[in-house]
């Protein structure tokens, strides 16, 4: 699935105790890659019109992925390996943050011709305190 996709994502978010779903949609472009695969895409949340821009590269040897969000608020950048924990830094008002980062599944779909999926799962935490835990899903359809 190379090429212009038009793209959806569903994104879950537990903070606090309190369940989010925030949607967005957008263009962006895939790419078959020596490592695997990379997506690059722009989005607006279908509720307030927020953009995001997003970097994602699926490393298919290691089944992990690295994401990179800029946002209209900030941006971060960060390894899922559902083997190891890794770790993250966010920009925050009063300096920066520094996350733990837990995920519990990367998986892809992208080798079919017209359609695919992304999906990543993962818990940020403070120390070992959960912060929030979320899952979203990429659905990509061939331009």
């Amino acid at each position: 699935m190379d090429g212009n996709v038009k793209v959806a994502v569903t994104s879950h978010s537990t903070f606090g105790g309190v369940a989010d779903e925030l949607r967005f949609v957008g263009t962006g472009t895939v790419e078959r890659t020596d490592y695997g695969w990379h997506l690059r895409y722009e989005a607006k949340n279908a509720e307030d019109g927020s953009a995001v821009n997003s970097d994602v590269k699926i490393e298919m040897k290691y089944h992990r992925a690295v994401l990179i969000n800029e946002a209209d608020s900030g941006g971060y950048g960060m390894l899922l390996d559902p083997k190891t924990p890794t770790a993250t830094q966010i920009k925050a008002d009063a300096g920066s943050l520094m996350l733990n980062v837990v995920t519990k599944e990367v998986s892809y779909d992208l080798g079919r011709k017209k359609s695919g999926t992304i999906t990543l799962e993962y818990t940020l935490l403070m120390g070992m305190q959960p912060v929030s835990a979320l899952r979203v899903h990429i659905d990509l359809t061939k331009e």
